[in-house]
């Protein structure tokens, strides 16, 4: 290792180690997929634990993107958003599958979400319409194993906590994508 530490390593290789935490989520991802194909109800703390461990790495990833000074693009970094989308629509899967929500209408709001994203490619449109589904995990959580829900609640207030500024940013990103519209 360099001169200068681990912090130094850290910012002269921010996007690649953006682009495993990445590749990290969409990996957790598949697990919470491979949930939803064994359609267990008691596997439910656990797809909330990849879920967890999934945001955390979006936020790291985040923060590593914005260290790199360099400005590369990469596919995998140019993946971020769709790896968020489908980190939130494979755990709908999963409650789906598990029987947590009834099939029909949420098979629709799929197609739904699926058509408002073809239509009307804008960021801001695409994550409006997955915030319910988002939200999904705390309320199954307080519903059926609350200490998961609290979990949640916790790493919720954490991460506004330390990340309020990114926060802030990505609020106004989204308002102003809107505006545009």
């Amino acid at each position: 290792m360099k001169e200068g530490g681990t912090k130094a390593w850290a910012i002269e290789n921010a996007k690649v180690i953006a682009d495993v935490l990445t590749g990290v989520r969409f990996f957790l991802s598949l697990l919470i997929v491979l949930c939803a194909i064994l359609a267990d109800r008691g596997l439910l703390p656990l797809v909330v634990c990849l879920t967890l461990i999934g945001w955390t790495t979006d936020v790291l990833d985040g923060k590593m993107a914005r260290m790199d000074s360099s400005g590369k693009k990469t596919w995998i970094g140019d993946m971020d958003f769709a790896t968020d989308m489908i980190m939130i629509y494979s755990g709908l899967l999963y409650f789906i599958a598990a029987g947590y929500l009834p099939f029909w209408p949420f098979f629709f709001y799929g197609i739904y979400a699926a058509v408002t994203a073809f239509i009307w490619t804008k960021k801001s449109v695409m994550m409006a319409v997955a915030a319910p589904v988002a939200a999904v995990p705390i309320i199954l959580s307080f519903v059926h194993y609350p200490i998961w829900g609290w979990v949640f609640v916790g790493w919720i207030a954490v991460d506004l906590i330390i990340n309020w500024s990114d926060f802030t940013s990505e609020i106004s990103e989204f308002i102003g994508d809107v505006d545009e519209g």
